[in-house]
């Protein structure tokens, strides 16, 4: 069992879920887990929920401020200094973030979109999670890149200016706000036809997923004639030659319609943003429809706690949305309640995740690429590795969020983390991981301590440091430092959170 104060944490009930025949290492992974750790500090689970890996500095200033005081200086990034991080990309990336949405569209048409807009998204993105102090915010701009979901290589490569116009400044907004703006997303509309819906031949994508994945879900009533006349809505909404949100009036059906028993009256054919109206109200409608509520609540606490939320915990989290018009933050102090994650089951980190976390966890720093058509990426090769590609999801759904679709890939995880750690350590790497850190005292005890503090916020189990002992016996030296972190980074208690 994994201890907290006062409560018992049992993962039994999520190993129970899996299928024996895909998941039999998963389930021993588990079982392992909760007869090893004894994860009994509350700050220390909000931070491994919160982040993508503590850092050293980040455990000291949970404990330090309390469970309270650490989440709500998390829910308000903009108090915490991140120009560490900020500079690193400004420079690293110049180039990339100085595109406009229709150079970006002639480099897809005739350009090199891998070389020049897929990998640097992809790089850029996992180092804002490695460098970055607002660790809650970048697990929530994850949460909406899957829940918005545009893949990477798709849509004229327009990505970059959903990631940086919608979902990055509204990750911690207002709910209806991320509905409004992924309706002007040129991504979005490219990637689900919205820009073919017109008056003179419907589209059904957008609208069935704006439903179905972004808002009521697909239990949320809707039918089939729903979806035909909210695509009726839609028309008009659609992307310029530069590759821009415009509404086009022209394309608009004014004709009646009605859309989930909202009814919108038949009008005169208008110019400007004549109909535009319509699109707005609806959407305003779905953010506020209780289907919404409880689909987005049941997501986040998926996301966050449980992979089965109760229906008392979705209850809460539902109050949350309603009292407070949709905001994120307040949702985020119901779901991150001390009571849920106190009893909350561990949960497989996904690659990306389990990535970031080796390499915040061990003080790396970044390195730009050189030669992104030459040299080896080792933050973006990994991920291809395991499947977790940034943005590589073919479908609108997002990447998966169930142990059970990652859990066959153990091995895999395993030797891609090593390589990660490996390569980082060398000096043409692209990051840096400074094993001075664990050789402060360059002893066996030293370096263990090293590693329970920094991998593990000093919650390391007895079979671990017994193990890591092992592999030190012969002698501390940088190599056989490397071989006791990959050891450690292999351990069930670093592969869940």
């Amino acid at each position: 069992m994994l201890a907290s104060a006062g409560t018992a944490l049992a993962p039994t009930p999520l190993a129970a879920q899996l299928p024996t025949s895909r998941n039999a290492r998963l389930g021993g992974l588990l079982s392992q887990l909760g007869q090893q750790a004894a994860w009994t500090s509350p700050e220390l689970r909000l931070l491994r929920r919160t982040s993508h890996g503590q850092t050293a500095a980040q455990v000291a200033r949970a404990l330090d401020l309390g469970y309270e005081a650490y989440l709500e200086e998390q829910l308000n990034p903009q108090r915490l200094d991140d120009s560490a991080c900020e500079n690193h990309i400004a420079a690293t990336y110049r180039d990339l973030l100085a595109l406009t949405p229709r150079q970006a569209m002639n480099i897809a048409d005739n350009g090199s979109p891998y070389f020049q807009l897929i990998r640097p998204l992809g790089r850029m993105t996992v180092e804002r999670a490695m460098l970055s102090e607002r660790a809650l915010l970048e697990r929530m701009v994850e949460f909406w890149s899957d829940h918005f979901h545009v893949p990477i290589d798709g849509a004229y490569s327009l990505k970059l200016f959903h990631q940086q116009q919608v979902i990055r400044p509204n990750a911690l907004g207002k709910v209806s706000d991320l509905i409004h703006a992924s309706m002007r997303s040129s991504a979005m509309l490219w990637y689900l036809d919205q820009v073919w819906n017109s008056k003179w031949g419907i589209n059904e994508n957008y609208a069935r997923e704006l439903m179905e994945l972004h808002t009521v879900g697909w239990d949320g009533g809707y039918s089939q004639s729903d979806v035909r006349e909210l695509a009726r809505v839609l028309t008009g909404w659609s992307v310029d030659g530069q590759g821009i949100f415009q509404y086009k009036a022209d394309l608009h059906d004014f004709d009646a319609k009605t859309v989930l028993g909202m009814t919108f009256p038949a009008r005169a054919p208008g110019t400007g943003t004549a109909g535009m109206d319509e699109g707005i109200a609806f959407a305003a409608m779905l953010a506020n429809h209780p289907a919404t509520k409880r689909f987005i609540a049941a997501k986040l606490l998926r996301w966050f706690v449980r992979p089965d939320p109760t229906d008392a915990q979705i209850g809460t989290v539902v109050t949350a949305y309603t009292r407070s018009g949709g905001d994120i933050k307040a949702m985020l102090r119901a779901v991150l309640s001390r009571e849920h994650l106190m009893r909350a089951p561990a949960k497989l980190k996904r690659p990306m995740h389990l990535m970031v976390s080796a390499l915040r966890t061990t003080g790396a720093r970044a390195v730009p690429v050189v030669d992104v058509r030459r040299d080896f990426d080792g933050l973006y090769f990994p991920l291809e590795a395991m499947g977790h590609r940034v943005g590589g999801w073919p479908t609108p759904d997002g990447y998966p969020d169930r142990a059970e679709f990652w859990a066959g890939m153990i091995i895999d995880r395993w030797n891609n983390v090593n390589t990660v750690l490996q390569v980082a350590n060398t000096a043409s790497g692209w990051t840096i991981v400074d094993l001075e850190l664990f050789m402060t005292t360059p002893t066996v005890d030293g370096v263990v301590d090293a590693i329970r503090a920094r991998l593990f916020g000093g919650e390391m189990s007895a079979d671990l440091d017994t193990e890591l002992r092992t592999v030190l016996a012969a002698g501390v030296s940088r190599s056989r430092v490397l071989d006791a972190l990959q050891l450690a980074t292999m351990a069930p208690e670093f592969q869940f959170y």
